[in-house]
């Protein structure tokens, strides 16, 4: 019987995993990841570029305290996508397609009712979320009009987030990044027609926000609705909410929600130690933030990207493909940030100018956060790299002891202790020298599973 253009289709994403060449299947399944990471960042900062046309330091400054509320609440849907991609790889590469059904089916529904309770809950407490993530009484007024519509729209984000984890595990990167870019290109259009043309201001960068995730979204779901693709994620027929099905999606997705409740909790710590010197140094961390998420994000679809075929074929016992997929992806992260370290020690200011060409106080606070951010990139990088290798491999607890040190063990003491030795300085230092210690920390982690791959792999021979 010959087979449809969809079975051939499949056939052959499933082939590229198990037997294509490492570099090409890496560049295919994480470039499209990459670029749709970086879309994500880039929803933020195209709202921060369009909100410093106001001129308005506050307005910048109170998008910067919504955005680790955004984070957190995408978080939850990375949290289903990330787990159940490790889960759907490595069964799929084990022959159970059953059991990667039923992984997608319950991570889908989970995050679109999670996701409709957070969004529900955010915008009725909008004001005390915002104080307790660093909102001073001046800058209140204008992050509540921002965040109230973001956060009420974010079941998008959540299940957005969701869906582009089950298409990259079985995959289908090329329609997961087209989401993405849709998403950002609407974004680009939307935001200068509902901020100046409807003169809607800093409340109608959030709504164009949120229908550009809804579009996207969408589209995203079309994949699914279509049939296209090996998992049937919307199918109630394998819904599977039972505790071994979350149990396994948990195990591997907890460390990406510890990480990013830590990374957000972290980042409103930092914005109130910022607080403390002036609405313009949260301005200068929300400009630093941003750009260094372009960075950070692309690092977090290079670890999307090599899940599935670091799961795939560790699953099928490809140990060989295993090492080498490692191998590739922290040279890449090596020479990448520090490409883009020297690269924004350079143009840091020109940046921060870009950003804000009349406020020389932020200018020479967020010159000094990026260059001492750039410094730390590549542990940065790394950081984030081993984290995505432990998940691939099914290592839940040296992902969850790596993202749990980093953020919290490390980085939230530091706001605390540096600030009063270095001033507005310490606060800046603060996130560089978190990573540096987890890179530490993770080079003892990455041994050990090391070990117990060889191990593996020697129980095989």
């Amino acid at each position: 019987m010959s087979q449809t253009p969809k079975e051939l289709q499949q056939k052959k994403r499933i082939v590229m995993m198990a037997e294509g060449p490492i570099g090409r299947a890496l560049f295919k399944l994480s470039a499209p990841a990459v670029a749709g990471m970086i879309v994500m960042a880039i929803y933020n900062i195209v709202d921060t570029i369009f909100v410093s046309f106001l001129r308005d330091t506050t307005a910048i400054a109170a998008t910067g305290i919504v955005f680790p509320m955004f984070q957190l609440i995408g978080a939850v849907g990375l949290t289903f996508g990330m787990g159940a991609a490790s889960v759907i790889s490595r069964r799929l590469g084990a022959g159970d397609h059953e059991g990667a059904h039923r992984a997608a089916a319950t991570a889908f529904y989970s995050a679109l009712v999670v996701g409709i309770v957070l969004s529900m809950l955010g915008a009725v407490f909008i004001q005390p979320l915002l104080r307790v993530f660093g909102a001073t009484p001046n800058i209140l007024a204008e992050a509540t009009l921002y965040g109230r519509v973001i956060i009420g729209g974010s079941v998008f984000l959540v299940v957005n987030m969701t869906l582009n984890n089950l298409l990259r595990a079985e995959g289908a990167s090329g329609h997961s990044s087209l989401g993405q870019m849709i998403g950002a290109v609407l974004n680009i259009i939307l935001d200068p027609i509902f901020i100046f043309t409807l003169d809607m201001g800093i409340t109608g960068a959030a709504v164009a926000t949120v229908i550009a995730q809804a579009a996207s979204t969408l589209f995203l779901l079309s994949f699914y609705l279509r049939r296209k693709g090996t998992l049937h994620p919307i199918s109630f027929r394998h819904l599977h909410p039972t505790l071994t099905t979350y149990r396994a999606i948990m195990t591997l997705g907890f460390p990406t929600f510890v990480r990013q409740i830590l990374g957000s909790l972290s980042f409103g710590i930092i914005n109130n130690a910022a607080g403390g010197f002036g609405d313009g140094a949260i301005a200068a961390v929300s400009i630093t933030f941003r750009v260094f998420m372009l960075i950070f994000m692309s690092m977090m679809g290079l670890a999307q990207g090599l899940q599935p075929l670091v799961g795939y074929n560790y699953g099928a016992k490809a140990f060989d493909r295993v090492h080498a997929t490692i191998r590739l992806v922290i040279q890449l992260a090596v020479v990448g940030g520090a490409l883009a370290g020297v690269t924004l020690i350079v143009l840091s200011r020109p940046v921060m100018t870009f950003f804000t060409p009349q406020n020389a106080e932020v200018i020479a606070m967020g010159t000094f956060a990026m260059r001492v951010f750039s410094i730390a990139l590549v542990p940065a990088g790394l950081v984030i790299l081993f984290g995505g290798i432990f998940q691939a491999l099914g290592d839940g607890r040296s992902a969850l002891l790596l993202a749990a040190s980093q953020q919290g063990l490390y980085l939230i003491p530091m706001v605390f202790l540096l600030p009063p030795l270095f001033g507005v300085n310490g606060v800046f230092l603060a996130q560089p020298a978190g990573f540096i210690l987890a890179f530490l920390t993770g080079l003892i982690l990455m041994k050990r599973s090391y070990a117990k791959l060889k191990r593996e792999e020697g129980a095989r021979s």
